[in-house]
């Protein structure tokens, strides 16, 4: 149900009440029902379905989109060659989306494995996953920590991942137009805390006054006492 969300409603600007973000969310809502809700699968493609850099071509989606993998309860699988932003139509069948990654035989044009083998966009994306990817490594609240979420308004999905004092505040903003963000809302889960360091970026925040973010935006957001 989350890939499915993710592949026909992710990308809506300002949707009707019922869709956008909403999607995402409705796919959380029913997580007591599972055992290990921490040891499902959770993914956004694989090798069945379209491509997500072919259905949403920016870097700033592919963003959003992985932000939300990474940090959600679960596993994260990520579908080979999206680190470098490889595209593919399932309607041009199986093959297009399945294409050989660049490299890895001695006859092959140029080798994506490695930064020299790179396009200049192809390295954006690397950098960013591997980013994202180390970051989420050594993070022990995404791992195992309890997933609390909030209905989306303006079609801003907001959620936090806290185990012990460790908390950490995802927001994602898919709109085409920034969106404020009144944080007295999320009092249950900021009252301890005081500051947000976003762990992609490395920008820091102030929890006493409410934030505009940006559009097309995702924050993963340490938060600090």
């Amino acid at each position: 149900t989350l890939h499915d969300a993710v592949i026909e409603e992710f990308a809506k600007d300002d949707p009707e009440w019922n869709r956008g973000m909403v999607s995402v969310y409705d796919n959380f809502v029913n997580d007591f029902l599972y055992p290990d809700i921490q040891n499902i699968l959770v993914f956004a493609e694989n090798h069945d379905t379209p491509r997500i850099n072919e259905l949403y071509p920016g870097i700033e989606e592919y963003k959003m989109i992985l932000s939300l993998i990474c940090t959600i309860r679960g596993i994260p699988q990520i579908y080979y060659g999206s680190e470098i932003g490889m595209m593919g139509k399932k309607s041009e069948g199986d093959g297009d989306i399945r294409r050989d990654f660049p490299g890895g035989w001695p006859d092959d044009e140029r080798n994506a494995f490695t930064p020299a083998g790179r396009t200049e966009k192809e390295a954006q994306y690397h950098e960013f996953t591997s980013r994202l990817l180390n970051w989420r490594k050594h993070a022990e609240v995404i791992h195992r920590g309890k997933m609390t979420q909030y209905a989306p308004e303006e079609n801003v999905f907001i959620y936090f991942r806290t185990l012990g004092d460790k908390s950490v505040m995802v927001v994602i903003n898919p709109n085409n137009s920034e969106r404020k963000l009144m944080l007295n809302r999320f009092e249950e889960n900021l009252s301890a805390y005081t500051t947000a360091k976003d762990v992609l970026n490395e920008r820091r925040l102030n929890l006493s006054d409410d934030w505009t973010i940006e559009a097309k935006t995702a924050y993963i957001l340490e938060l600090k006492k």
